[in-house]
């Protein structure tokens, strides 16, 4: 964990980095609270005079207080180490929001009216900020917008040599983010309150859009497009954005100034007229396009054994049709809460907030199948299409691509023909290989020991049939990790995984939920941190729409402390998959990890509501109670923990629970049984070592620990911000493990390498 202190500070992680300085989360010791650290550009301030001029400017921006700023508290410097202290904001980027597309209009209009809010109350300062850009606008956990770096690129106008591909400094003029310049602004020319209209303008053109107005990044072509061309009709990207809407950007982003809003506020009214009421709750696609929920086929047939081909043919077109870059489709996890519900597509769809609902029905007959599907407009409950189709089961795969091209087709998406491959991407021409995938995705999705065991076996039954069958071995990889820990031990099962997700590779490179396995195997197995960074990655460019990505990445990146990018990738996976359960705890767990332990009991209840048999969310708000001294809460949720399945990880907690409250005897009981269950079958040494610590008993915890290490448990990975082993943290044989297990010795490694402050490393 990075320790390095600046005056009162204590720096944690890094969580931004740009022209205009580095940014860490810091906790402010002397009024105890988190705040941001933005660490200037060495030699920015090397003269006196410029560090009173910042000075000076500094407190004009400390008087912005507003809910849609974030407030500057003080500016320092520390053994030559010039920084602003900023209010820390939880949240997403827009950035980082938009990276998955374009927003709802309403979403657009909310969003632009708090930008507006937050200009106008700077503008009536008298303070520019002269850099607005998704970037620097922050999503807060309950959607509240912040911009950040208010009036610091004019504060920081000397830094032209901190230049980026994106960041221009013209002479007298402010450094700026380029495609989000003002043409005045890339000329050179006086900037005022219409400079940042003009920004605001092409942050609502992306909102609305999911595009840039100019697709350049950088170079002439980019300036010579803001200076002279005219922006492609957001409409014309788009038809769902409205007329108002369209004007509303074009007026702000005019390359005169003169015709621009006049004044933030004058946009502010505009926007608002955006927002009246209108009847029913609004079902524009968050993409540019539709977006759609597949929800689980229903089984026609009068036989339970062909319950996996209904779920399966549902599952398979969630998969390729979410690829699709102009499509929302909703994630399985999600759509799957209604399975066996009576089927009110409107109903749903209002609820998911989705413009149109495919439903079907499977009948399977020896060997044909008959599939009928309809697909529902949500807005007034028109068929937009629906058809039968009765086929041998040889044509199968076929007949799914043909329904998945019909649905393109109805909602009249226009796809390029590199678009269009996820529609027609065959991973086998084996049919039979095909249904025994289907059979192992529908067991593996059990989550219990039969139904990991059937599914293995399915899997590899398919990989028989054909061996080039990249799903089925990335399936297989799945399932192994299911039972790893659980079931096997890590060193029996996550070689497995490595191998099955390897060979899925090897057969298709760009498959994400293999480059997702093979992360989790490198950071959890063999801790080899920078190659699952590089696989995490990989997994997001191939499918950023992949919920399990997302949230293996927040899991791997709450591990290493990496609290502010693990609660963003968190938050990204629940906008996916916003009623999955493992979504939903995997955020609280984030909570967790990062000590907020009131955020983390509201996430776990959360995770509840949607699930209230997911022992897990109920283990980790017991844990949570435990934290804040709640221990009657503690029990409640650990015991209940254990009847719905949670086994020995839950009932290690109890022990924790039973011994921190004074119930050493009842502790022991416990540690006893999972000492005696361990003799006949695997019982993960790291939950033992659990009851160890809640009895203090530092030895037995610590060989346990040593046990769980050899077994190479992937849980390990968090020991450094578990607060469950903080009673060992003193004891030189609990470091000399962290040390083993080669955890980065500080966030910021993986990513930037070491930064170095004056006189020492943080």
């Amino acid at each position: 964990m990075v320790s390095k202190t600046l005056g009162h500070y204590c720096v944690l992680e890094q969580i931004g980095a740009g022209g205009m300085g580095i940014v860490y989360r810091a906790h402010d010791e002397r009024l105890d609270r988190d705040v941001a650290l933005k660490v200037l550009p060495p030699g920015m301030l090397s003269e006196e005079s410029a560090r009173r001029r910042f000075r000076k400017e500094a407190q004009t921006l400390s008087k912005l207080n507003h809910p849609n700023i974030a407030t500057v508290y003080d500016f320092d410097q520390e053994k030559g180490v010039a920084f602003l202290v900023l209010e820390y904001i939880a949240g997403v980027t827009l950035d980082r929001k938009l990276a998955g597309g374009a927003l709802l209009p309403s979403q657009t209009a909310d969003l632009g009216i708090q930008m507006a809010m937050g200009l106008t109350a700077a503008h009536e300062h008298k303070v520019i900020h002269c850099d607005l850009k998704p970037g620097n606008l922050r999503l807060t956990l309950d959607g509240r917008l912040k911009i950040l770096d208010f009036g610091l690129a004019k504060l920081l106008r000397p830094v032209a040599e901190m230049e980026t591909a994106e960041t221009t400094t013209a002479p007298n003029a402010v450094a700026g983010t380029v495609p989000y310049m003002a043409p005045e602004q890339l000329l050179g020319q006086p900037v005022d309150v219409r400079t940042d209209i003009y920004a605001a303008g092409v942050v609502l053109y992306e909102m609305a859009t999911g595009r840039r107005p100019f697709p350049w990044v950088h170079g002439p072509r980019l300036v010579n497009a803001i200076l002279h061309e005219t922006p492609k009709s957001p409409r014309a990207l788009d038809p769902h954005v409205s007329v108002a809407l369209e004007n509303v950007i074009l007026k702000a982003m005019d390359r005169e100034p003169k015709r621009r809003y006049q004044s933030a506020k004058e946009l502010l009214v505009d926007l608002g007229r955006l927002t009246t009421p209108v009847s029913g709750p609004e079902i524009a696609p968050r993409h540019r396009g539709w977006s759609l929920a597949i929800l689980p086929f229903v089984n026609g047939t009068n036989d339970a054994d062909a319950e996996y081909l209904s779920d399966g043919i549902t599952e398979s077109l969630i998969n390729s049709l979410s690829q699709l870059p102009k499509l929302r489709v909703m994630a399985r996890t999600t759509v799957f809460r209604f399975k066996g519900q009576q089927v009110d597509p409107q109903g749903i769809g209002r609820e998911l907030g989705v413009r149109a609902v495919l439903t079907g029905r499977v009948i399977q007959r020896e060997s044909a199948v008959n599939i009928h599907v309809e697909l529902v407009d949500v807005a007034d409950g028109a068929q937009l299409w629906g058809v039968r189709y009765n086929r041998p089961m040889t044509d199968l795969i076929a007949l799914q691509e043909q329904i998945s091209d019909e649905i393109t087709s109805r909602l009249r998406l226009r796809l390029t023909r590199a678009q269009r491959k996820p529609l027609t991407k065959r991973y086998t021409q084996n049919v039979e290989a095909y249904q025994l995938y289907l059979k192992g995705r529908y067991y593996s999705d059990k989550w219990t020991t039969e139904g990991m065991n059937r599914a293995l076996s399915y899997y590899q039954q398919a990989i028989e049939k054909d061996p080039n069958y990249a799903l089925a071995y990335a399936g297989l990889a799945g399932a192994y990790f299911g039972v790893s820990s659980q079931f096997l031990s890590p060193n029996d099962a996550m070689p497995k995984v490595r191998e099955a997700a390897s060979r899925a590779l090897e057969t298709d490179e760009t498959l994400a939920e293999a480059h997702t396995l093979l992360a989790i195997v490198k950071a959890f197995y063999e801790h080899d941190f920078p190659v699952a960074e590089w696989e995490f990655a990989r997994a997001l460019e191939c499918h950023f729409g992949s919920a399990l990505a997302h949230q293996w990445y927040a899991y791997y990146l709450s591990a290493l402390g990496r609290k502010e990018q693990a609660l963003t990738e968190a938050i990204l996976a629940q906008e996916i998959d916003p009623l999955s359960g493992t979504v939903n705890w995997t955020l609280g767990l984030c909570f967790l990890m990062a000590r907020q332990y009131e955020s983390a009991i509201q996430q776990m209840r959360k995770t509840i509501e949607v699930d209230p048999n997911f022992w897990l969310a109920h283990m980790w708000l017991g844990w949570a109670y435990e934290q804040t001294g709640r221990r009657k809460q503690a029990l409640a949720n650990l015991n209940k923990a254990f009847q719905l399945g949670g086994s020995s990880y839950a009932t290690a907690y109890l022990s924790y629970v039973h011994a921190s409250a004074g119930s050493t005897a009842e502790a022991e009981k416990i540690v006893s049984a999972l000492k005696q269950q361990s003799q006949q079958k695997y019982v993960s040494p790291h939950h033992i070592a659990i009851a160890y610590v809640g009895l203090n008993d530092k030895d037995q915890a610590l060989e346990w620990l040593e046990r769980a290490y050899e077994s190479r448990e992937e849980i390990l990975v968090f020991l450094e911000v578990d607060a469950t082993w903080d009673k060992l943290r003193s004891d030189r044989r609990f470091q000399d493990l962290v040390r083993r297990l080669g955890l980065p010795r500080s966030q910021l490694e993986l990513e930037t390498g070491r930064v170095k402050f004056p006189d020492a490393d943080v």
